[in-house]
């Protein structure tokens, strides 16, 4: 062989393994109550460089509700090949990879690493910007000068690269409407929540190797965002995905899952479980003392613990006022049973249809109830797992069934939609946590505290304004005093209609049953038998809910 040919084999090795390498960037989402790791791969949850659960609850505590999760898509071509996408634990690999795709529908490793970043932003920022009439690029904060915009000549990857901004990216406000995001002329990034973090990533980068299938060739724009207000909603961490089909490809059978790994403080304690209605996957402590099996590692929530759920807020096909029903909620383990880890594209979208990797369909098991551990039950088919709630007795639950707990991770997907090239699909979820309480584990669990921080979600993303400048910062609900001792008065505009109804709720989600007066209006509660501590007022009226905090002392 000749010797001028070892250093560029040698090279081009280095290079090629190089490129199988992911990259480690993230940045943390702190708004609120939930300080959340985000990736560029489009994971999230964890530091890849320590390997440890990085969604802090409550922030500064240094315990987790959640180690890692990502979207899983799949659809099928004109010649109903399958087409594929996911992510894990990157163990076997890497599906996304940061950076939008080219002219060719491909992302090259050097572009992927120039976009390898998690832009952030705060809505005090943009506030503070907008009050500010002569913009330089030394006195506009870098948050906003950098900003991925159309078009944006200061725009910043990672580290101190430039990028060339040349197709529609990060969302912004545009003043004089040329399509152009132009910071020294007063335009600002166009985010929901008070913190939002944006990011680019897609599926035909350096290799496709988590699934091993065809790649779907789509980029997927993703803004990460949360509120600081003080209530419920501070509890609440959303996901906007913008999934863009680059390819020429119109794919039927479309589906997207989120997958989550939910070690909620110790890992190995934990169950899972289904909210129809609030179209939410659930996990909760499979006892009463996260960790106490395991001598209380530095991770456990001890006897006070919170229930965490993900819930799909907006959906392909819904709407308003009659969301779609999930697809399938369903489960695998950590092993290589049936019921194991999926290695292979097709084993991935058996999960993504409500079977095992097997494709042995998930069936509802009236005998125990709950899932053997030899196979995926018995009894009708069904297309969601552990449909019940574990305070209602009898229903199915891993609590009720007396599973061993364990390490879970569960899939909730949507149903089948149609992606044809060049369209987009948005799809919204949002990660929700009751506050720690010695009811957070079986045989004491209740979802209806998590339904109601659900709830919570939900409203503020149907009823709030999408844009900076007319998102609504209140609500007209009034409760006073507060601090309350003996009585609360509970204000609320509009007629009445006689649908309405008021209730008050303790910190840990229970109903409090005080006598209330109302005169148009106005209602007037006895709280004078109630124990000091947090409440919520949660007035309904049809659709429509708000509910506010206050303090008896």
């Amino acid at each position: 062989m000749n010797k001028l040919l070892i250093p560029i084999l040698l090279a081009c090795c280095s290079i090629l393994s190089q490129a199988q390498t992911p990259f480690s960037e993230y940045n943390i989402i702190d708004i609120n109550n939930i300080n959340e790791a985000i990736l560029v791969h489009g994971d999230m949850g964890w530091i890849p460089a320590t390997g440890e659960s990085s969604c802090q609850f409550p922030a500064g505590s240094g315990k987790n509700i959640n180690f890692t999760n990502a979207i899983w898509l799949s659809g099928y071509d004109a010649g109903n090949n399958l087409h594929i996408a996911a992510q894990t634990y990157r163990q076997n690999g890497n599906d996304y990879w940061p950076g939008g795709l080219d002219s060719t529908d491909t992302l090259t490793y050097v572009n992927s690493l120039r976009w390898a970043k998690i832009w952030k932003v705060n809505k005090s920022t943009i506030d503070s910007f907008i009050l500010t009439t002569v913009h330089t690029a030394s006195t506009t904060p870098t948050s906003i000068l950098t900003w991925p915009g159309k078009g944006n000549m200061n725009a910043i990857g990672h580290g101190i690269i430039p990028i060339a901004v040349t197709t529609d990216m990060a969302p912004f406000v545009d003043l004089n409407g040329n399509g152009i995001y132009e910071p020294l002329l007063g335009e600002y990034p166009d985010i929901k929540g008070d913190q939002a973090l944006w990011q680019v990533f897609s599926d035909n980068g350096s290799n496709h190797t988590e699934t091993h299938g065809r790649p779907l060739k789509v980029e997927i724009h993703l803004m990460t965002y949360g509120y600081h207000r003080g209530t419920l909603i501070d509890n609440v961490i959303y996901y906007e995905y913008s999934i863009i089909n680059k390819s020429t490809n119109n794919y039927h059978n479309f589906r997207m899952g989120f997958w989550d790994d939910m070690d909620l403080g110790y890992y190995n304690d934990d169950y899972i479980g289904f909210d129809s209605t609030w179209r939410m996957g659930i996990t909760y402590n499979g006892n009463s003392d996260d960790g106490g099996t395991a001598g209380h590692p530095l991770n456990s929530y001890g006897r006070l613990i919170p229930i965490v759920g993900v819930t799909a807020i907006s959906l392909p096909g819904d709407v308003p006022g009659s969301p779609v029903p999930l697809g399938t909620f369903d489960y695998y383990r950590n092993d290589s049973s049936n019921l194991g880890n999926p290695q292979v594209d097709t084993q991935y979208n058996n999960l993504l249809h409500g079977y095992d990797r097997m494709h042995e369909h998930f069936t509802f098991d009236y005998l125990g109830p709950g899932i053997p551990t030899t196979g995926t039950g018995s009894g009708p088919l069904t297309n969601y797992v552990f449909t019940g709630n574990p305070a209602t007795p009898g229903s199915w639950s891993e609590c009720g069934a007396g599973n061993t707990p364990g390490d879970r991770r569960f899939l909730m997907t949507t149903g089948d939609f149609n992606l044809n090239a060049g369209a987009t699909q948005k799809i919204v979820m949002a990660l929700v946590t009751t506050n720690p309480d010695t009811l957070g584990g079986c045989p004491n669990t209740d979802f209806r505290k998590l339904e109601f921080v659900a709830d919570t979600a939900w409203h503020y993303f149907h009823n709030s304004a999408t844009g900076i400048a007319n998102e609504v910062k209140a609500t007209t609900l009034k409760v006073h005093p507060n601090p309350a001792h003996s009585q609360l008065t509970i204000e609320y505009p509009g007629n009445l209609t006689g649908n309405e109804t008021i209730s008050i709720y303790n910190s840990i989600g229970q109903l409090m049953n005080i006598p209330f007066n109302t005169i148009s209006q106005k209602t007037t509660a006895d709280i004078s038998v109630m124990p000091n501590g947090v409440y919520v007022v949660l007035f309904q009226n049809g659709q429509t809910s708000e509910s506010k905090l206050f303090i008896k002392n």
